[in-house]
């Protein structure tokens, strides 16, 4: 009876969330002032098209670094950059299944899905350095052209080879400074298509920028523990966030030496420390999170959140005010935040900065 009852009630909101849409439709087509808002909203997205909707150079993003510039080739010319550029696995692994290269005599290209055509080619120079051949310059020019799902094979030769959403040029590489650094440099070539592909293009940009960096400048990029580079690319905000607890754990046992050395209690630190290690063998989700002009961390697992918090408490009483704040805005820092971010001092800012479930 109850069951019927459940079914009853939920047919009826979906009949008057039906009802209510029905009305709206209704309003937004014969009356006046719906026709108006239509009208004002088409002609705002027209507007906004105009604007946004094409632009040449439309980001740059670059980082200084001192890894092995063959290293750097290998990371952009493999499919390790890849896994950065797809952000979640399961996103790469559909991307890879779909690909088919093209066998017409273009070099460098291939269909993804029959909705995506990526080309690409390669400009690599050298310059003797101290007797040795080293790579000056290097740079990866992809091209993206996203069409209609299948419509390839649908539409007449005559249209092209599909109905084109949008159409994109990007450039990954880097080039070598006089000081022997590496400049490595992200740019949107030009971008054509709707306005909001393109903000969404540019805050990829802005992820993918961050995530290379943390990478190429990790102890592990360019070394042969290659199954750790796996598992870093894989995830680089976790990565991220792993570094920081390593960090603190590190900090809590040296704030255990010194309370052990002035004779004070250490079990709850002790207690802590195991926490943090268990941390670090799990994969927590965590984000850093803006409300209005303050930041948060947000830890979904609350053991977890109850350990960072009692770290940070141990490292403040025992280092200072500073050493949390240091924390704090390394972990910020690393997130593609400005240390300033965290301006107030001490224990007191790490319980604003992290939320509590």
């Amino acid at each position: 009876i109850f069951r019927r009852l459940e079914l009853v009630q939920e047919r009826g909101m979906l009949r008057l969330g039906m009802q209510r849409a029905g009305m709206l439709g209704r309003r937004l087509f014969t009356t006046p002032a719906g026709l108006a808002t239509l009208g004002g909203l088409g002609a705002g997205c027209y507007g906004m098209q105009l604007q946004y909707g094409s632009a040449s150079d439309f980001f740059l993003h670059e980082f200084k670094t001192t890894k092995d510039p063959d290293a750097i080739v290998d990371f952009y010319s493999t499919e390790d950059f890849l896994q950065i550029l797809g952000i979640l696995p399961m996103a790469i692994h559909f991307v890879l299944a779909g690909v088919v290269w093209d066998t017409d005599g273009t070099e460098n290209s291939m269909n993804v899905w029959n909705s995506m055509q990526i080309s690409f080619d390669i400009t690599e120079r050298e310059e003797e350095v101290d007797g040795e051949e080293v790579v000056a310059l290097f740079n990866k020019r992809e091209k993206f052209i996203n069409y209609v799902p299948f419509s390839k094979a649908v539409v007449p030769s005559a249209l092209g080879q599909g109905i084109k959403l949008w159409d994109q040029v990007q450039n990954f590489g880097f080039s070598r400074q006089q000081d022997g650094t590496i400049v490595v440099r992200h740019h949107g070539e030009y971008f054509h298509g709707p306005w909001p592909v393109r903000f969404l293009v540019q805050l990829h940009a802005r992820y993918v920028i961050w995530a290379t960096e943390r990478h190429i400048n990790s102890p592990a990029f360019g070394t042969d523990d290659l199954e750790k580079q796996e598992q870093q690319r894989s995830n680089i905000p976790l990565h991220v966030f792993k570094n920081f607890v390593a960090s603190l754990q590190a900090k809590q046992e040296g704030n255990i030496m010194k309370a052990r050395l002035a004779g004070t209690a250490t079990s709850s630190m002790e207690a802590n420390v195991e926490k943090l290690e268990r941390l670090q063998r799990t994969n927590s989700v965590v984000t850093v999170q803006r409300r209005g002009s303050s930041l948060r961390l947000h830890v979904a697992d609350k053991e977890a959140q109850e350990a960072i918090r009692s770290a940070l408490k141990h490292t403040s009483s025992i280092e200072g005010s500073h050493a949390t704040t240091a924390s704090l805005q390394e972990l910020l820092k690393s997130s593609g935040y400005t240390p300033e971010d965290v301006k107030e001092p001490g224990y007191k800012q790490a319980e604003k900065f992290l939320v509590r479930e």
